[in-house]
């Protein structure tokens, strides 16, 4: 990912409007690039101070509310990933069993 479509991701990602693909690639650049890390820094304490305007996350410290909006973002995408696998592998599991059971069955004959 170039830093120009991170630019353009920090919006959506503050609004939690990111796919997990986009999500995961926007985690992954904004971690390894620190001019796209302040970048973001800047739009969420903007955001966060508006909201705390509006009476919202009322005396919390602006980059433990983007520390924590991160920390949440990674885990969402580390169990969207691990749902995954373990999807694949109940299925890789059921069609094996099927498997058995039709040549026990075949066996049988």
């Amino acid at each position: 990912m170039t830093c120009k479509e991170a630019e353009q991701m920090v919006m959506p990602y503050i609004n939690d409007e990111l796919t997990d693909k986009e999500l995961e690639a926007f985690l992954d650049h904004v971690y390894s690039c620190k001019s796209c890390y302040e970048e973001l820094e800047i739009y969420y304490t903007l955001y966060a101070g508006l909201a705390q305007l509006d009476g919202e996350n009322e005396g919390q410290d602006m980059h433990n509310l983007l520390q924590e909006a991160l920390y949440a973002s990674d885990q969402r995408v580390r169990g969207r990933k691990l749902f995954n696998i373990y999807y694949v592998f109940s299925q890789v599991l059921a069609m094996a069993a099927l498997t058995a059971m039709i040549v026990t069955e075949i066996l049988k004959l």
